[in-house]
């Protein structure tokens, strides 16, 4: 049976609409993604270069082996991811802190990546210990640090506890009290992973099989702590860039309240949740490179697409 030209042609329009929707959301998904995309790219790029080359180590701190690598020459600059995270978090970071002549330490932290997790419950003293051996291991007397979520939380008992040994302060998306969390991200501390979310955590936090316990573990600690008195914030000499996201799984409240309590604290509100270091890269280096006084970078050149 011939088929009819109405018939022929509606096959050959359902295609073509196919196709016209499909290209507009690959465009929008590029579109949306790009300077994420063109900072990871550049990164990329950048570990085969003789900069990007790392070196790495391990520091026994108590009941675990803490794997840490580092990058470039000059004054220190700490980077300390969250939990239930990896290093990689500051891909945007790391090849512009390094070009402004500076070394650049990341930490896993405990049950993260390569690190051990031990026996002792986490807290946030604790952490800030491990990365003191760190910078302990690689001979280096002081360094800035910069934190995210949890490594937030771990630089602010840096300042707290070993203040000659850290300069200034930046954190991203941190708290200094369970009470800082939205109602959403508290209720999550009760939840554990499955599926999906599963699979995505093991990888991402390198943890693997080890993940269940390693997420147990963390969130417990979420829902405890840190618990940072007034006094202890204002006790807290070093100078400190509170950053926090508009849409951010911590309160901007709290993280004004945090830079006010501070006793020299100053907060910067970033558009953005609470990925900012990734999402937001180009709105949180410029923060940074102005609290640091260092060169903000060449934007043309760090995002790929410009």
């Amino acid at each position: 049976m011939i088929p009819s030209v109405g018939t022929a042609f509606k096959p050959g329009l359902h295609i073509l609409i196919g196709v016209v929707v499909s290209f507009a959301l690959l465009w929008a998904l590029y579109t949306l993604f790009m300077p994420v995309s063109g900072c990871f790219i550049r990164y990329l790029v950048w570990t085969t270069t003789p900069a990007g080359v790392a070196l790495k180590g391990r520091v026994k701190t108590g009941d675990a082996t803490i794997h840490f690598v580092s990058y470039g020459k000059g004054p220190a600059i700490l980077l300390l991811h969250g939990g239930l995270s990896n290093r990689l978090i500051w891909f945007s970071q790391i090849p512009w802190l390094v070009a402004t002549g500076h070394r650049v330490v990341l930490p896993d932290t405990r049950g993260h990546g390569e690190s051990g997790i031990g026996n002792r419950p986490l807290n946030y003293r604790l952490l800030a210990s491990d990365a003191i051996h760190v910078l302990d291991t690689l001979d280096i007397p002081l360094a800035d640090v910069i934190g995210w979520s949890d490594g937030g939380n771990t630089a602010l008992r840096m300042g707290q506890y070993w203040t000659g040994r850290i300069g200034r302060i930046v954190t991203v998306s941190a708290n200094f009290s369970p009470s800082g969390l939205t109602p959403g991200a508290l209720e999550e501390t009760h939840t554990q992973s499955w599926g999906v979310s599963y699979w995505f955590k093991s990888w991402w936090t390198g943890a693997g099989k080890r993940l269940t316990g390693l997420e147990r573990r963390i969130k417990q600690m979420w829902q405890k702590f840190p618990v940072l008195e007034s006094v202890e914030l204002e006790n807290i000499t070093n100078p400190t860039l509170v950053m926090v996201g508009t849409h951010d799984l911590i309160s901007i409240a709290h993280a004004e309240k945090m830079a006010s309590l501070l006793a020299h604290g100053t907060l910067k509100i970033i558009p953005g949740g609470h990925s900012i270091p990734v999402t937001h890269s180009k709105e949180l280096n410029e923060a940074i490179a102005e609290f640091l006084g260092i060169p903000c970078p060449d934007l043309k050149v760090f995002d790929l697409w410009g």
